[in-house]
């Protein structure tokens, strides 16, 4: 490593330290004013976070329409993919929706109670662990109780969910008519040299973010149909498969961590009924090796074959951008995390092919 590499290599690090103390501070003196300014931020990002979702997952239907049908206005076909959308999604509230829901009220009214009567008779019999548990459940009630009766932050959240109610229809209408216009709008705003490159990354960009949403989507879809016959063949009732399967379904959006954590409910359900079960007391097992079937499965052959090789994003990096966007801006971060990471990722590589470029190679 030669002196002026050293040099850079400081020079970088030091820039890095200044920003980092210089936000520190900053955050200090500024820290009722971030909150508000990250509040209202997170108020307009959170329903156009849920219409982005929803919009990638409709605009293949209305690109069929546009191909298929005779229908000339833009806005006519997205009135009626929209009317259609709403009636698909009645549909399975009215059917799987309703029985998930009810199985869920029951499961936490009912058999709750019975997981923890078993995790206390059976679990917390040594002194420590016991302690350990009482400790844990004290401090839970203790964080609970003022945000249960904080009255303000509950008519907060009730204009949020407004808020989201009215907004997200409005933003998706837009996206969905309006998304290349406005996208191309923006890119007029740019000075000329950068118009092409930036017109370029936004079109990777949205293929690469279109067929991970269509992809996940399917693939979250096909796992709870999995989820559902798994519980199933275990012995356990359709209906309460059902809630499970879905559960993991929908948990499975968080890679390696989500199936994990939404299989533990289950299995502390299958102590409770041991006998009513084919496997008895030792469920467990084939829930968890079962489990980790399907998580190879979906990892190795479902995924890929969905998605195809040129989406690429990594788990492990879909994991850190849910973590990281998901303590920035809370749930909306989550749910714009795929896309960020998505154009982070295309613009990394087509500078790459840029920098590739045999007349920069010369350079």
């Amino acid at each position: 490593m030669d002196l002026n590499t050293r040099i850079k290599i400081l020079h970088y690090l030091g820039m890095t330290a200044l920003t980092i103390i210089s936000l520190y501070y900053f955050n200090l003196l500024f820290s009722h004013q971030i909150q508000l300014l990250r509040g209202a931020i997170t108020a307009i990002v959170l329903p156009f976070g849920i219409a982005l979702f929803i919009s990638y997952l409709l605009a293949p239907i209305i690109d069929i329409f546009e191909k298929q049908t005779h229908i000339k206005p833009r806005w006519l076909i997205v009135i009626i993919v929209l009317v259609l959308f709403l009636g698909v999604l009645s549909l399975f509230i009215y059917f799987i929706g309703d029985v998930i829901y009810e199985q869920a009220v029951i499961f936490f009214n009912n058999d709750f109670e019975n997981i923890r009567s078993w995790v206390e008779t059976t679990v917390l019999e040594n002194e420590t662990v016991q302690d350990i548990y009482d400790y844990g459940l004290t401090e839970v009630k203790d964080g609970i109780a003022p945000i249960m009766f904080n009255i303000i932050n509950i008519f907060k959240s009730i204009v949020t969910v407004i808020a989201v109610i009215v907004l997200v229809p409005v933003f998706l209408f837009f996206l969905l008519q309006d998304k290349q216009k406005i996208f191309l709008g923006i890119v007029k705003t740019l000075p000329k040299k950068y118009q092409h490159h930036t017109e370029e990354l936004g079109r990777r960009a949205n293929g690469v973010i279109q067929k991970y949403f269509n992809g996940r989507f399917i693939s979250i879809l096909i796992m709870s149909v999995l989820f559902t016959i798994m519980f199933m063949s275990f012995g356990f009732s359709f209906r309460r498969s059902l809630f499970f399967g879905f559960v993991l379904g929908f948990l499975d959006i968080i890679p390696y961590i989500g199936a994990f954590i939404g299989i533990i409910l289950p299995i502390l359900y299958s102590f409770t009924i041991a006998s009513q079960l084919y496997l008895g007391e030792y469920t467990f097992i084939g829930l968890l090796a079962a489990n980790i079937a399907l998580q190879a499965f979906q990892g190795n052959i479902l995924q890929p074959y969905i998605m195809g090789k040129e989406v690429n994003l990594h788990p492990l990096l879909v994991l850190s951008s849910f973590v990281f966007f998901g303590v920035l801006f809370g749930v909306a971060g989550v749910i714009l995390a795929i896309p960020i990471t998505g154009i982070v990722r295309t613009s990394a590589s087509y500078y790459k092919e840029l920098q590739d470029k045999p007349e920069n190679l010369k350079k």
